[in-house]
């Protein structure tokens, strides 16, 4: 086949593409560059043109109306669907006035209608006067085109302003694209003299990034407010409306949200929340959220002025190895896509932009009344793409539901360098691919999802069961390389995380898992919601070292609160006792259930450290007592705990047994920190720290297990580095 494209002269005029759907390659370009330099047509808000788009006559009355600089008519109530405050109102009045359109039969303009082939010729002849030639013009499907447009259709043939089709018919009852009219109507322009005809031109290449397709169809706009200084829409081709908005304040972000409604789909909604940071960065978390059977695409498109260039560092450039984990079966999530640097006047900006991520939600409702929430990860997709026109880019985040289900995006925006350098930045893809089951990456407004534990329920028949983490939804890596480092992209997660933990908990001083484990409701009978004592110290320290960190005069309430419900547990009697002054505190506080559960080595040495740390933080002497009642137990149990090679036991069953093997890490770096607590406060009390230090760690040596950076720094602060292990540095625990 070959396509007969206008020649491309020396004196050919060089731009830059003004549509992303009309470039080099588009049979019209030169016609629809043209009248939109004139200002008869425009394209749409995502600077697209749509050529293959059917024009309705309204529209089409409209660009006459520019085209021909008719004089304003005034208004006049002959058409039922064209009224004073009209969109069609100067194009219908004008080209009525001007003999160009007529009113149909029913009373009404036809604005919406779609324009024909052989209307569109009749209005052409009539706005342009052209006059009958005498030549004698016949298309193979004559008899088709209606009577009262025969002599339209054979003027437009005779001054060549049609050719009809390749098969010789004109095809009359055709509607006539937006392409097409441009053409037609560019083509009597030259005729009449209203136009002078100029050399071709040829546009720059322009830049793309992922796979960026145009769509041809009528599209739906909407504008979302997200920022001064770009252009953001929801683009559908369903009617999207907005039905809500609202700006919820959080303790260190706010939250602005929009929802809006899909056409007649009355469950059918997309939520778009824009969260912003005290340094002025912001997340952007879209959620298409859709319980009907009906595929949908919603995208949001965001239109972008005056960017000199941009480049994507991709996670891609180092391939995921992915395996299958005993504990938690087979993770297809993977990381986002990358890093978008952009270069404008105003400086160099970054954008960190994520895949989306379509599941479906699980409820498991139990007789108690209590519920466990879990979603079933059905596909992670890389759906971002962008094309840079000049100075001018557009960049699409799709979101695909195939129904029954809700999709989620998210990017993290900042004026600034999120990374100050490429070896940093780099250096935080390449950990997070490493390291892809431990690093978030399916974020959402309410926190990021991640794959749990194959013990889990509801736990989908595919194996993907994905939750909420509560130690996933505090960011502890992120917040030592922040410490490391001071670089903006972990500033902007620690902030995300506050928020989050702030969502997650809702009105409650703690904080409850909201998944339930098999694993406990197969001993204890124990259902999601219920306290997980390890989760609850974790998030406590994290909201204190990085509320120090960054100011915050809430950094000490979880602190508190949790010191506060550990204390409790003795006061209710929901203890392991050994005597008065000695006792355990079960892993695990029931919402739902009355039952005591075993307490393992590394909850016990968490809740003790955080009872040392409150009272050093407020000086109440309850938080001594009960930490000091734990060191007793421990203290008292001291052989029990260490097993026969050196090793600790996992845990203590509420009858008094010793059960399990231990984490391999996570322990000793307790222990460390157990030491460093009482050192400080009681330096008798520190030295079965001590003694249990020495047994881990040479266990883990005697093994070659290796240890973890924090255990390395840790025995560096308490002197006892020749007790490190040999072995392999990790920089997560297992």
């Amino acid at each position: 086949m070959y396509l007969n494209f206008p020649l491309l002269t020396a004196q050919a005029e060089v731009q830059n593409q003004r549509f992303s759907d009309v470039s080099n390659e588009f049979w019209a370009k030169d016609e629809v560059t043209r009248l939109v330099d004139e200002g008869i047509i425009n394209g749409y808000q995502d600077l697209q043109f749509r050529p293959g788009v059917s024009i309705v006559r309204g529209q089409a009355a409209n660009l006459l109306t520019v085209a021909l600089d008719l004089p304003d008519a005034p208004y006049q109530p002959i058409f039922k669907d064209v009224s004073s405050k009209s969109s069609n109102l100067r194009g219908a009045m004008a080209t009525y006035q001007a003999g160009i359109f007529g009113g149909k039969p029913d009373g009404t303009f036809g604005t919406s209608d779609n324009l024909t082939r052989e209307q569109m010729a009749s209005v052409l002849v009539k706005a342009f006067k052209l006059k009958d030639t005498g030549e004698e013009v016949r298309f193979t499907d004559d008899n088709k085109i209606s009577e009262s447009h025969k002599y339209g259709v054979k003027v437009l043939m005779q001054h060549k302003i049609t050719t009809g089709k390749e098969d010789g018919s004109f095809a009359p009852k055709d509607p006539v694209t937006r392409g097409s009219f441009v053409v037609f109507l560019h083509r009597a322009m030259i005729q009449t003299g209203m136009l002078d005809e100029k050399e071709s031109i040829k546009f720059n290449k322009p830049q793309t990034t992922g796979k960026f397709e145009p769509i041809r169809f009528e599209q739906k706009l909407v504008k979302v407010p997200l920022s001064d200084n770009s252009q953001t829409f929801l683009r559908s081709n369903n009617y999207l409306q907005l039905s809500a908005q609202r700006v919820k304040q959080h303790a260190h972000a706010t939250d602005r949200i929009y929802i809006y409604g899909v056409s007649d789909m009355k469950n059918t909604r997309v939520t778009v929340t824009k969260r912003e940071l005290p340094n002025g960065d912001y997340f952007v978390f879209v959620e298409l959220r859709n319980p009907d059977r009906m595929p949908i695409r919603v995208d949001l498109v965001q239109v972008e002025e005056n960017i000199e260039s941009m480049r994507l560092e991709s996670y891609s450039k180092y391939p995921i190895k992915k395996d299958i984990d005993e504990t938690f079966g087979f993770d297809i999530a993977t990381s986002p896509i990358g890093v978008l640097e952009t270069i404008t006047s105003q400086g160099t900006g970054q954008q960190m932009i994520a895949k989306s991520y379509r599941s479906r939600e699980l409820e498991m409702r139990y007789p108690n009344g209590a519920t466990s929430h879990t979603r079933e990860l059905q596909e992670e997709r890389d759906s971002y793409s962008n094309i840079l026109m000049g100075s001018n880019r557009v960049s699409i985040y799709q979101l695909y539901s195939r129904g029954y289900d809700v999709v989620d995006q998210w990017y993290l925006a900042s004026a600034e360098k999120l990374f100050s350098t490429n070896e940093r930045m780099d250096a935080w893809i390449r950990e997070s691919v490493t390291y892809y089951k431990k690093r978030n990456k399916w974020y959402t407004a309410n926190g990021p999802y991640n794959k749990m534990a194959t013990t889990i329920e509801p736990m989908p028949a595919s194996g993907r069961g994905y939750g909420r983490n509560l130690l996933l939804v505090k960011e502890d890596r992120v917040m030592l390389l922040y410490n490391q480092t001071q670089e903006r992209f972990y500033e902007d997660i620690l902030h995300n995380a506050f928020t989050n933990l702030t969502i997650f908990r809702g009105s409650k001083p703690y904080w409850e898992t909201e998944v339930t484990s098999t694993y406990l409701k197969h001993l204890y009978n124990i259902t999601a919601p219920f306290v997980d004592t390890r989760f609850n110290e974790q998030i406590a320290l994290f909201l204190y070292n990085g509320g120090n960190a960054f100011g915050h005069k809430d950094y000490n309430e979880g602190l508190k609160n949790y010191a506060n419900l550990l204390v409790q547990q003795h006061k209710s009697g929901n203890v392991s006792a050994l005597s008065s002054t000695a006792y355990y505190i079960p892993d695990y506080f029931p919402t739902r259930q009355q039952v005591r559960t075993h307490t393992s080595m590394n909850h016990l040495l968490g809740g003790m450290n955080i009872l040392l740390l409150a009272y050093q933080e407020f000086k109440n002497p309850v938080y001594l007592e009960n930490a000091s009642a734990i060191e007793k137990a421990i203290r008292t149990e001291e052989k029990k705990w260490i097993r026969s090679d050196g090793d600790i036991w996992y845990k203590r069953a509420p009858d008094g047994q010793f059960i399990g093997r231990d984490y391999v890490h996570l322990t000793l770096e307790d222990l460390i920190h157990s030491y460093e607590m009482w050192s400080k406060v009681d330096q008798s009390k520190a030295k079965v720290f001590e003694r249990m230090i020495r047994s881990k760690a040479g266990y883990l040596n005697k093994t070659k297990q290796g240890y973890t950076t924090k255990i390395k720094v840790g025995l560096q602060r308490i002197n006892m580095s020749n007790l490190l292990p040999a072995g392999k540095e990790h920089t997560d625990a297992l």
